[in-house]
């Protein structure tokens, strides 16, 4: 595996669980498109900032377990589970104070150490059962 490439994800999770947005620049492309974020995020590191402190303020506590990474040419997959308490609005439902454990799948294309695209397979059915808004959770 390219180091840079497993490195620059690593590196991304890290900035994720310190809450640090001062190191997007260096890690994310100018034109970098997060195919898994809402309508109308604009894209670039100013896009995943926006996406970071939305996560923030629904689960304040909020952090990425990396779990396993694998690489396919410039492609860098890494399986996790993002785990917080769901405090803050998140899509339209209100803070539930429930803990929540959220299990992803992220791949991110990268060309000279910075992420171009990304896009997630995640289970969002089991978060919002998690945070109380559908039944089973």
């Amino acid at each position: 595996m390219d180091d840079v490439n497993r490195l620059m994800v690593e590196r991304f999770w890290q900035a994720f669980n310190d809450r640090d947005l001062s190191l997007l620049d260096d890690l994310f492309a100018d034109d970098y498109v997060n195919h898994a974020s809402l309508p109308g995020t604009p894209p670039g590191p100013a896009g995943q900032a926006q996406l970071m402190q939305r996560l923030w303020t629904a689960f304040p506590d909020a952090r990425f377990e990396i779990e396993h990474l694998a690489q396919d040419a410039d492609t860098v997959l890494c399986v996790g589970t993002m785990s917080g308490t769901h405090e803050g609005e998140l899509l339209g439902i209100p803070g539930s104070g429930k803990p929540v454990a959220w299990r992803q799948c992220h791949l991110m294309t990268v060309a000279d150490g910075k992420a171009t695209t990304h896009r997630a397979i995640r289970d969002d059915l089991g978060l919002m059962r998690q945070m109380g808004a559908l039944p089973g959770g």
